[in-house]
């Protein structure tokens, strides 16, 4: 635990736990999952506006800036959505389903 781990441990694992506290590891869990559910959403958030301007291009005659705009819009709207886990609030909010969470 903690920065003591060898160096074959610290470059083959997916997680490290840096807190010399095992009780993060509920919380950590409950991130990741959090984590994958806005990857999920950002998939989707994406793959709506290019498919939107795939169809508006096909049926309409779509301008090359309005295509730019609306490809460039749609990777800031994934990248803001992402950016909201490393708020500290994602984190307190992880702990707390993690406290409720059966065991």
């Amino acid at each position: 635990m903690g920065g003591a781990g060898s160096d074959l441990t610290l470059h083959t694992t997916d997680a490290i736990v840096v807190r010399n506290d095992l009780t993060t590891v509920p919380a950590a869990i409950a991130l990741s999952r959090r984590a994958r559910r806005v990857v999920t959403a950002n998939l989707v958030i994406a793959g709506a506006f290019i498919t939107g301007l795939v169809l508006w291009d096909l049926f309409v005659t779509l301008p090359l800036p309005l295509g730019v705009a609306g490809h460039e819009g749609s990777t800031v709207i994934v990248g803001l959505n992402g950016l909201r886990l490393l708020r500290e609030a994602a984190w307190h909010q992880a702990q707390e389903r993690a406290d409720v969470t059966p065991r």
